[in-house]
């Protein structure tokens, strides 16, 4: 039997699930730009900043057709190009960011009709490639890492005469996984010969966390849907005497699909 690794299952997992179920299915496909702030201690002792720009496909779906349990998935690319304070060079930053997951509804259990909280584990793939303009010695680097996080979601949905309005708040917080950390001095040549031993690394709230969360409004109208939000996002992690760190915070933008043309209540 061939070795499947986990960044290829979790894409199989966000991408090929969701259309070969018979389970109606939420899509969603969204643009983000905001401002970045990067610090990588491998590259340059300074700090980063300038616009970032992604896109990410979301989908949520049922187990089941009555199933109080959804799954959920996510694929995003990055891209972004940072420069330090007196902007003397830079660093070209491509990302990749897949996500998979299940959440538990409470709906049923609360008394407000529309209000629902939403609490599950998640397998989080995050890696972001970095390239130094003018670092000859050292010219790349990179965030890589899987996560086991817990998530959890509160929203509130209502109606109003031909629209549905659903506000929802997400986060998800990092709790056990393993991640990649070069040593200081250490080539990438030296890492891709197999000097290994103290590049893969476990990680916890010790050494590494990651947090990211989103206030999004949805709304459906008689022939599309579409979202609006705010997303913030943050990785801070050290190992091998070396420490990174990312923040961003971005305007979401995006168009829901699979929904039928009537309207229909947000769940």
């Amino acid at each position: 039997m061939k070795y499947c690794p986990p960044f290829i299952l979790l894409l199989y997992l966000c991408i090929f699930i969701p259309s070969v179920s018979a389970v109606e299915h939420e899509d969603i496909l969204s643009i983000r730009f905001g401002g970045m702030w990067q610090t990588d201690q491998y590259l340059s002792p300074l700090p980063y900043k300038d616009f970032s720009y992604a896109i990410q496909n979301q989908w949520w779906q049922s187990f089941q057709s009555d199933s109080t349990w959804t799954h959920f998935g996510s694929l995003q690319l990055q891209f972004a190009k940072l420069y330090p304070a007196k902007r003397t060079n830079y660093i070209y930053a491509l990302g990749v960011n897949t996500e998979w997951g299940a959440h538990y509804h409470f709906a049923s259990l609360l008394p407000v009709d529309g209000f629902d909280i939403l609490v599950g584990p998640s397998v989080l793939a995050d890696f972001m490639a970095r390239e130094h303009g003018s670092n000859v010695n050292k010219p790349y680097s990179m965030d890589a890492s899987l996560d086991f996080c817990a998530n959890a979601a509160v929203r509130y949905s209502f109606t109003a005469p031909h629209s549905s309005y659903r506000v929802q708040y997400q986060a998800v917080i990092s709790v056990l996984g393993l991640m990649f950390t070069p040593e200081y001095g250490q080539s990438y040549y030296e890492i891709t010969e197999g000097i290994v031993r103290h590049n893969a690394l476990f990680s916890s709230f010790h050494n590494r966390l990651f947090l990211r969360q989103q206030l999004s409004l949805d709304m459906q109208f008689r022939h599309s849907a579409w979202r609006i939000g705010v997303r913030h996002d943050y990785l801070h992690y050290s190992a091998n005497n070396l420490s990174f760190s990312r923040e961003e915070v971005s305007l979401v933008v995006g168009t829901i699909f699979n929904f039928q043309s009537s309207i229909r209540p947000f769940r």
